[in-house]
């Protein structure tokens, strides 16, 4: 008994700050609710849907070399 009062002490302390840390976020105290918001820039999601598909092709191409 007396090797396992130890393991006793750390499973009930585990235990509770477990369950404060829930308890805490249940409550929006944690980081989750001091965190902003993504803010979506207009102007750069409309450059990334005009940039698709690219108008110029690449500057390679797949294939055999015709020069060799």
């Amino acid at each position: 008994m007396r090797k396992l009062t130890p393991v006793i002490a750390a499973l009930i302390a585990g235990t509770g700050v477990f369950t404060l840390l829930r308890w805490r976020r249940s409550k929006g105290e944690g980081a989750a609710a001091t965190d902003p918001a993504p803010v979506s820039d207009g102007r750069v999601d409309e450059a990334d849907l005009e940039s698709f598909p690219a108008s110029d092709p690449p500057s390679w191409t797949l294939g055999e070399d015709e020069s060799a």
